[in-house]
C-alpha cells in the first residue's frame, strides 16, 4: 500500500488526492474535485476507500461520504481507480448493467435537464460552502 501512496505523491493529480486515514494503510481518505462544466462543478467529494489486505487481487470498497446524485460510483492501480471515479463525474456510465442507481440513470437518459438540476442542487447543498 505504501507503494501506491508513493506513486500518488510522485504523480499528483489536480482532480483528486488521497492519503491514509487514521494511520491505517488500508483505509484511505480521498478528495475529488467536481469537474468544470458539469453539475458537480464547485463541489468537493470525499470518498473513503477500504482496501483488502490482498489488494490488488481483490477490489477495494469505495464509499462516498458526501451525498452525490449520480447513477454509478467505481481499476487496477489506485491512481486509475481515483481517475475513474473523477471521470465518472464528467461522463456517467448510464447504460443498463453499468449503473448502481437505476433511477438516477433513467433520469440522466430521459430527462437531462432535471438530472442536471438535481445533481447541481445536491452538489450545492452537500459539498459546497454556502
Amino acid at each position: 500500500m505504501h507503494r501506491y501512496l508513493l506513486d500518488l505523491q510522485r504523480n499528483p493529480s489536480p482532480i483528486y488526492s488521497a492519503g491514509v486515514e487514521a494511520e491505517d494503510v488500508y483505509v484511505w481518505a480521498v478528495t475529488i474535485t467536481g469537474p468544470p462544466r458539469t453539475p458537480y462543478e464547485g463541489g468537493v467529494f470525499f470518498p473513503r476507500i477500504i482496501f483488502p489486505p490482498d489488494f490488488p487481487w481483490k477490489p477495494p470498497k469505495v464509499h462516498f461520504r458526501t451525498p452525490i446524485f449520480h447513477p454509478n460510483c467505481i481499476a487496477t492501480s489506485v491512481a486509475q481507480m481515483l481517475m475513474s471515479l473523477a471521470q465518472m463525474l464528467l461522463h456517467p456510465l448510464v447504460a443498463e448493467g453499468d449503473v448502481v442507481r437505476e433511477e438516477v440513470a433513467v433520469m440522466y437518459r430521459e430527462d437531462w435537464t432535471s438530472y442536471e438540476e438535481l445533481a447541481r442542487s445536491f452538489t450545492k447543498i452537500h459539498v459546497m460552502d454556502g
